[in-house]
């Protein structure tokens, strides 16, 4: 899923955000895209669950993104940051 996530601006945002989803999910892998605040996650999250860990981490979670346009952006390799 790819989530667009308002308010991320740098390492501290992405160590709270990919924290909270592996505290749901410990084998999720979270990948970010700073420039666009879009955050690809692949695992056995629901929407609902990551939404949910996302904010009460603190960020809100804007919309779910259409697959199509945002693979382009991520392919693009624009200030993209992989978390294992």
């Amino acid at each position: 899923m790819k989530l667009l996530i308002n308010g991320i601006r740098g390492g501290d945002c992405v160590r709270s955000i990919t924290n909270a989803l592996l505290d749901v999910d410990l084998g999720a892998r979270v990948n970010f895209n700073l420039e666009a605040q879009l955050v690809r996650i692949e695992g056995r999250l629901t929407v609902g669950d990551a939404t949910t860990a996302i904010e009460r981490g603190g960020f809100r979670v804007a919309s779910v993104v259409d697959d199509t346009v945002v693979d382009a952006v991520f392919r693009a390799g624009r200030r993209e940051v992989l978390v294992l």
